[in-house]
């Protein structure tokens, strides 16, 4: 049997198509990787930043300086992978009552953090609970812009030196 220039033209189209659509796949498969990397380094800048605040006394959550200097302004060593990195932190009461809240925005303009927003009572509460949201966006693999978010409620017997 013979095999004639057609037959051969059909299998070389078949096996360049079956390359193609590896090599698509494997494109796909390596950017899901990546992205799946950044989620991971979100997380662990958002758990690295809560453990922090976790450690601080009450009254220093409530002042805007004391968390843009210590705890703002100290990059994590988990966000090497996040492109065009932003992180806002807010401070307000809890239950939230319409007061101003302290707001601490770092990014690439502003690597040591800045206060977007303060409310100087934070710190001299008496009673009550403070609310921390860290927000983290960047720029993945993809272009796209993506989000993680980690909320946490503070009491004024908050264990720290």
């Amino acid at each position: 049997m013979a095999v004639t220039l057609a037959e051969v033209a059909v299998a070389i189209a078949i096996c360049a198509t079956f390359c193609g659509a590896v090599f698509a796949t494997n494109s796909r498969l390596l950017i899901a990787l990546k992205t799946q990397k950044e989620t991971t380094a979100a997380t662990m800048v958002l758990q690295q930043r809560m453990e922090t605040f976790r450690s601080t006394s009450f009254s220093n959550i409530g002042t805007a300086s004391y968390v843009q200097s210590n705890i703002v302004a100290n990059p994590t060593g988990s966000e090497a992978p996040l492109g065009n990195l932003t992180e806002t932190v807010t401070v307000g009461v809890y239950p939230a009552d319409g007061s101003t809240t302290n707001i601490i925005v770092r990014d690439s303009a502003n690597p040591s953090g800045s206060i977007t927003s303060t409310n100087s009572n934070l710190s001299t509460m008496t009673s009550g609970l403070l609310r921390v949201d860290i927000l983290l966006t960047w720029t993945s693999a993809n272009a796209r812009v993506r989000t993680r978010q980690l909320s946490s409620i503070f009491g004024i017997g908050n264990i720290a030196p």
